[in-house]
């Protein structure tokens, strides 16, 4: 995954850098190092998720149907609660920026999920 994220933090320093922002956060970062440690948060916070999962017997890739609203939001939110908090570690992100960043997470990401389901993508919507 830190390769994967590499990509994304290189472009996102290109587009702070040409905004001229009076205080750059991710300019002065290492590009690899903010790859590493964003793609390791990106996973981490998953492992707790599937653990639950496979004991409670919900499949790979399944939802649970007697929680299903909890694991659908767990499942949007725990990625994103990774990385935001690898970036609270590393960069002086103010908690409320936190915190609507998340909820903008866990909005978005279901519909980006949505979108790639109509697309035949996805192989479930959620």
């Amino acid at each position: 995954m830190p390769l994967a994220t590499w990509p994304g933090v290189l472009l996102a320093q290109s587009w702070e850098s040409s905004l001229d922002l009076s205080s750059p956060l991710l300019v002065g970062q290492a590009s690899w190092f903010l790859a590493l440690v964003l793609g390791l948060a990106y996973c981490l916070p998953e492992l707790p998720n599937s653990y639950l999962k496979r004991r409670m017997g919900i499949k790979e890739g399944k939802t649970s149907e007697r929680h299903k609203f909890f694991f659908i939001i767990l499942d949007q939110a725990d990625s994103a609660f990774g990385c935001l908090l690898a970036y609270k570690i590393i960069l002086p992100i103010s908690w409320p920026v936190f915190w609507a960043t998340i909820l903008f997470g866990i909005v978005v990401h279901p519909l980006f999920n949505l979108i790639l389901y109509q697309l035949k993508i996805r192989k479930n919507p959620f």
